[in-house]
């Protein structure tokens, strides 16, 4: 990628002509028309981040973390901070930046979680360098620059991965005959899923069978019932699964 070329990789801490394209091709944010989400990314300098799929681009004008939050109760997905507590109390994810993940995909987040960029790891075809300046390639053509290095970055993916294969671990042993992440994750052919591919990380499991999953039906009764013993009129306010 040439001085030229950059033009076309999209900044999330910088406006471009780019910005605006994908503005206007973008349509409103409905969670229950998007399946699998590529990356979010918020619009600098302003309120709201874009939704990249294969196909589309939608926009949401809340946060990466409210947006995450709308999707996963439309679908009835985990709840992200209840998955958070889980994996730091598990102790093999990490302590901070933690991933959202449901049964079918992943996404992890950047930098800080509410006003980053979220990718998922299964979409990202490239991670290249430029002079001094990361570069991700996702598989539905979108260039990203990256705020962060190579290590930290693949590092941060490879946990997004780890964590999926598990929870798909916990739900689809019967259907799926495997033994180690890898074996849940179904890479695609690309740099990047070849890097991955050879992780320490995605060789083993470092959960019994389930355990993330049981932990969580625990947190979660915990983390939003608990307050109905000093309030039991505040079940409204509850985002029941």
């Amino acid at each position: 990628m040439d001085e030229m070329n950059q033009q076309e990789a999209l900044n999330d801490r910088q406006w471009s002509q780019l910005w605006e394209r994908y503005l206007e091709e973008a349509i409103v944010f409905d969670p229950l028309t998007i399946h699998e989400i590529n990356c979010i990314v918020p619009i600098p300098d302003r309120a709201g981040v874009l939704i990249f799929t294969d196909t589309e681009i939608h926009f949401s004008s809340v946060n990466a973390v409210k947006t995450l939050h709308r999707f996963s109760s439309a679908h009835s997905f985990s709840d992200y901070e209840v998955l958070s507590i889980c994996l730091k109390k598990l102790g093999h994810f990490g302590k901070y930046k933690m991933p959202w993940a449901c049964p079918f995909f992943a996404l992890f987040p950047l930098e800080g979680k509410d006003q980053t960029i979220w990718l998922n790891p299964i979409k990202l075809s490239n991670v290249f360098k430029v002079d001094e300046q990361f570069f991700a390639e996702l598989t539905n053509g979108l260039c990203l620059v990256l705020p962060l290095h190579y290590r930290r970055f693949i590092e941060r993916a490879e946990i997004a991965c780890l964590v999926l294969a598990t929870i798909r671990r916990g739900m689809l042993h019967y259907g799926i005959d495997g033994e180690i992440p890898l074996d849940f994750l179904y890479l695609p052919n690309t740099p990047f899923a070849k890097s991955l591919s050879k992780r320490a990380s995605l060789k083993e499991f470092r959960t019994p069978l389930g355990e993330i999953n049981r932990l969580y039906q625990q947190t979660y009764s915990l983390y939003h019932c608990e307050p109905l013993m000093y309030d039991p009129d505040d079940s409204d306010h509850i985002d029941w699964l």
